[in-house]
């Protein structure tokens, strides 16, 4: 009969240490849990369907960083010819991230799902848009361009920008409010169609030290770029641009941006979109990189003082 009863006794106690250890156990995951950020716990369960407007490696750069800040479910879908919609709807993404102009142009009528944007020309974001759709500008912020400027330039005080108000004109006025600010005169042309850029070039002839190049699709255009650059050597003013490849034309500097930190920053956007089931921000590109071409400086005459800046590569 004693042995009976300190078996059950034995029994009854090891049942109530197991309950025990297992209530602590449910006990500390409900408070890891409770301690993880609500995008923790739910980014692993939301589908976003990525568009590209082609497989470019700056496109590729953005869904890595995408993937990387996101950490959702991160699928991409080409464009067809037909049923693009049915392609990309078809898998009932929470948020749909367009990289590149062709991409965002499929993508705009859609207005039940929020819509992400990168790499897509200004002219393709300029307000009023939907309110599902906001994201990342292809443009690095003026104000950043002008400080850039006026670090590198520090004699160069007149700064000649050419563009397309249908275009850029929201971008343009906000750099010559930076412009201002920095005691920089900007010297600003109008034109409607490119070929009023030589002569709106030739009018700023004796009146800048810089000449900008920004992402204008009415002014980067083949001919008009060639067109620029001939008057850059011929006048020794300089031009500085929105991109790297333009140096080996003979651009004394470019400020690129950077895509894996564009789609990071379209992570960013997301997440705050989804969790709060509102608009997001249409934001300027927030990361940029310098290059800088010594050798059209020396033959231009310029000094370039690079020792305060960040991240600059400089072909001799």
């Amino acid at each position: 009969m004693i042995c009976r009863t300190t078996l059950l006794t034995t029994m009854v106690t090891t049942i109530l240490i197991n309950r025990s250890r297992i209530a602590v156990l449910l006990l500390a995951i409900a408070v890891f849990l409770t301690c993880l950020p609500i995008s923790a716990i739910s980014a692993g369960t939301r589908k976003i369907v990525v568009v590209k407007s082609a497989d470019l490696k700056p496109y590729q750069d953005v869904v890595l960083g995408l993937r990387d800040g996101c950490g959702c479910d991160v699928r991409e879908v080409k464009l067809n010819v037909e049923e693009d919609k049915k392609n990309i709807l078809g898998s009932h993404p929470d948020a749909i991230v367009a990289i590149g102009t062709a991409a965002f142009k499929k993508v705009i009528t859609i207005t039940d799902i929020p819509v992400i944007y990168t790499m897509v020309m200004p002219s393709e974001t300029t307000p009023p848009l939907n309110t599902n759709i906001s994201g990342v500008s292809i443009d690095i912020s003026p104000e950043t361009y002008i400080s850039t400027m006026n670090s590198l330039f520090t004699k160069a005080k007149r700064i000649g920008l050419i563009y397309d108000p249908r275009n850029t004109k929201e971008f343009v006025g906000n750099a010559i409010k930076a412009a201002s600010a920095s005691r920089i005169e900007l010297v600003t042309k109008q034109v409607n169609d490119p070929s009023q850029v030589p002569a709106a070039l030739n009018e700023m002839q004796q009146k800048i030290d810089i000449l900008w190049l920004i992402p204008d699709p009415t002014v980067v255009t083949n001919e008009i770029v060639d067109y620029m650059f001939r008057f850059s050597f011929q006048n020794d003013i300089p031009i500085f641009t929105f991109s790297k490849k333009y140096i080996e034309m003979g651009a004394i500097a470019s400020l690129d941006i950077e895509p894996y930190d564009m789609g990071e920053q379209a992570a960013s956007i997301v997440n705050r979109v989804l969790a709060r089931k509102s608009a997001g921000s249409n934001v300027y590109a927030r990361k940029s990189h310098l290059t800088v071409n010594q050798k059209m400086a020396t033959k231009l005459g310029f000094t370039i003082r690079t020792g305060s800046t960040t991240e600059v590569d400089t072909i001799e």
